[in-house]
């Protein structure tokens, strides 16, 4: 069975995937951590820059996303990680930088297209799995057993996203960090790629007043009901 998570920036669709993936005992995919590490090769083994990563050129994204090369694992111990040329740069993929970057890198139809096929790839070798994202339940899983749409208001998920950034060192304002997570809504909502929108079949989720087990909680309760209809 496949779920899909899909929602705006700092929605904690990451959090709740991987809380939902070890209580149902499922694989976990992280979408936006494939975007992380090809836009990181890109910008450090590919010599991309800010203005020309929109559109990288065919031949490099395949290079760098070659499965000999290019692996994704998780268990729910360790979590999840993409290793390179036998290298786990996973390390390299959580910051402030590696985010702007895999938002423009995103933007590539292309790119979309490629990193869909690799997502469906991971998908087929699990019976089931849960995977969260901005465009997974619409685009890259259409048929998905159950889908979610997490939200929250821009308020909480910029605060959300400053208090982790804290926790790794980066030091934000909540001006500043609304100012963040609007530009990536902005940018997510109107890329001509497969923007984020609301899949039609999806249960909503606000979760602006609950914790993260009270989420998953309230999710583990509309799955059921879906399943037992």
């Amino acid at each position: 069975m496949i779920i899909t998570i899909d929602g705006p920036a700092a929605s904690g669709k990451s959090t709740i995937g991987r809380m939902l993936a070890k209580n149902l005992d499922y694989y976990y995919l992280y979408s936006g951590l494939l975007f992380r590490a090809l836009a990181y090769l890109l910008v450090n083994k590919g010599g991309y820059k800010e203005d020309n990563l929109h559109n990288p050129h065919a031949d490099d994204v395949t290079k760098y996303l070659d499965p000999e090369r290019f692996i994704y694992r998780y268990d729910d111990q360790f979590q999840e990680c993409i290793f390179f040329d036998n290298v786990d740069i996973t390390p390299h993929l959580k910051n402030h930088f590696i985010d702007k970057m895999a938002s423009i890198v995103s933007r590539s139809k292309p790119v979309r297209q490629f990193l869909a096929n690799l997502q469906r790839h991971i998908a087929r070798k699990y019976l089931d799995i849960v995977v969260d994202g901005r465009d997974v339940g619409s685009v890259v899983f259409p048929a998905a057993t159950i889908k979610f749409f997490l939200t929250a208001p821009l308020e909480l998920r910029a605060e959300r996203w400053r208090q982790k950034q804290i926790k790794i060192g980066n030091n934000f304002s909540q001006e500043q960090a609304m100012e963040i997570i609007d530009k990536r809504d902005k940018r997510d909502e109107t890329r001509e790629a497969d923007p984020l929108l609301i899949p039609d079949d999806a249960l909503i989720v606000d979760s602006s007043y609950l914790n993260p087990e009270e989420t998953l909680k309230k999710i583990l309760t509309l799955m059921n009901r879906k399943l037992n209809a």
